[in-house]
């Protein structure tokens, strides 16, 4: 079982984070789930930010129904960006920069009966922000 299941994440990362293919989620994810409901705005948000995004598996680790994706992101912000969930929404796109990122994002993937039922993703937003000119002040310190 641990073979499909990483089969079907790399699957997922490939489709869905690389190729931008949306449609995707319905046949890969479960039914009904937040996850086939819930991913499609997040996914076109960050591919008109970075249209050339790529998630590279770095680690693919499969235990029982989860399968862990160690992975390094690379992308240029040729797009505008909008609704950063680290800040909150962002009503008004912020222009592109031009600027190449690297970035890296470790996700938790959930399997049930064959299809992911749930991700739980640490994506390091800040170093991505930062890469792009953003700067950031601890409270105090202003």
């Amino acid at each position: 079982m641990s073979d499909e299941n990483k089969a079907l994440v790399e699957k997922f990362i490939n489709e869905v984070y690389n190729a931008g293919n949306t449609d995707a989620i319905q046949d890969l994810c479960v039914p009904g789930s937040m996850m086939a409901g819930g991913l499609v705005g997040q996914f076109m948000a960050m591919k008109s930010a970075f249209p050339d995004n790529h998630f590279t598996i770095e680690t693919l680790i499969a235990e029982g129904d989860r399968v862990v994706a160690q992975m390094t992101v690379r992308g240029t912000n040729s797009g505008p960006m909008l609704g950063l969930p680290a800040f909150g929404k962002l009503d008004t796109p912020i222009p592109p920069t031009g600027k190449s990122v690297m970035t890296t994002d470790i996700s938790i993937f959930k399997i049930a009966d064959g299809r992911i039922a749930s991700i739980a993703t640490e994506f390091d937003q800040i170093n991505l922000l930062r890469q792009l000119g953003w700067t950031f002040t601890p409270p105090g310190f202003a």
